[in-house]
């Protein structure tokens, strides 16, 4: 049973919600859901705030707002031979414009009232959110780690471990590139440019908003990366391996709030999750070792062709921790200085070899 002090919510957009239905589990509500189901998700807790966009008055009987959809979320919103838009349009008193396959536009709303207009908007943005949520992540916010003396030390890491524990699992290919080191605040999928120019936009924001208020007083801020800790329960079996951060000659937590705050305010304008696997707080970590990153000619031999042939999708491979945690558990990487806060692109490199930055906000 939900209790009923603490019911289920989701943000969207600034705007608080609801979740209505007792027997929902997880927090990713989807489209069949609302619409098919009939479960209500616009019971809005705060009525005193105000929706974050504009409302045009067109005449007398008619109101109107456009925005940007990506062409990636259309389908969800129009729903198989249209219901999903015919339905918002019922229930709001609404028309609904949709740009046609191959055309670029906005997502237009007309209707007899601001209220009915702003209540389909909702409704749209909470499919888009979603829709969202599915989608494998693009981008993240990071603060890069890759100072040179931090390059260095975690490159003589890197060769101790390799030769004081020869563990099963561990190789070379595993271990981050130097360059690439950076603590992760959140992550998020953004589809198209207008979504990152949005994001950007936000982030900027976000600077004067959460960032600036917090470290008020303490800049320049040193953080340094000591000390390791695993992602699962057994040391023997670790996927990833981080290093951890605190804050030199600083109020300790200042990071944390940082992190905590701006997935908060991401969050509340539906681009990432709140918290993930049920913590209150981001898991601060800068990825070491990553049994993802493997080379798979490197582990191929440990394949039988028995397995290859049952499964054409090769399994992550793990490796034993359990020497390097005892030999390095407080090992130093050094500081790094805050000075800025990216939105980096996954998967994609800047000619300095750290993630391609789609914006970067300085920290001063």
């Amino acid at each position: 049973m939900s209790d009923v002090l603490r019911p289920q919510v989701k943000w969207i957009e600034g705007r608080c919600y609801r979740v209505n239905d007792p027997a929902v589990e997880s927090s990713t509500f989807h489209e069949h859901d609302l619409y098919e189901n009939d479960m209500a998700y616009n019971d809005m807790i705060d009525e005193g705030d105000e929706d974050d966009f504009e409302v045009i008055q067109v005449d007398n009987s008619r109101y109107t707002t456009k925005f940007h959809v990506s062409k990636h979320y259309l389908g969800s919103i129009i729903g198989k031979k249209g219901a999903t838009r015919m339905r918002i349009e019922r229930d709001t008193k609404t028309d609904i414009k949709i740009p046609r396959q191959g055309h670029d536009g906005d997502v237009v709303i007309l209707g007899p009232t601001a209220q009915s207009v702003q209540a389909a908007r909702r409704r749209i943005n909470m499919i888009v959110v979603s829709s969202r949520m599915k989608q494998r992540y693009t981008h993240f916010i990071s603060i890069p780690m890759n100072h040179t003396d931090v390059q260095k030390r975690f490159e003589e890491f890197k060769e101790r471990v390799l030769r004081e524990c020869p563990s099963r699992g561990l190789d070379s290919s595993v271990f981050i590139a130097p360059t690439k080191l950076h603590l992760t605040i959140g992550v998020m999928c953004l589809m198209d440019n207008e979504e990152r120019l949005f994001v950007s936009k936000l982030l900027t924001e976000a600077k004067e908003k959460v960032i600036m208020p917090i470290l008020q007083g303490h800049l320049p801020l040193k953080i340094r990366l000591q000390g390791l800790s695993y992602m699962n329960d057994d040391p023997s079996q670790i996927d990833v391996l981080y290093g951890l951060v605190q804050e030199e000659g600083g109020p300790q937590g200042l990071v944390q709030q940082v992190a905590d705050s701006l997935v908060q305010y991401f969050y509340k304008a539906g681009f990432m999750t709140d918290t993930e696997y049920g913590r209150e707080n981001v898991k601060l970590h800068v990825t070491l070792i990553n049994s993802k990153y493997r080379t798979r000619s490197e582990s191929a031999s440990l394949e039988s062709s028995e397995s290859t042939s049952k499964n054409t999708r090769q399994q992550r491979e793990s490796f034993d921790g359990r020497d390097v945690l005892q030999k390095f558990a407080d090992y130093d990487f050094g500081t790094v200085e805050l000075t800025a806060i990216h939105l980096s692109q996954r998967h994609t490199m800047g000619p300095d070899g750290y993630y391609q930055p789609t914006c970067v906000v300085p920290c001063h």
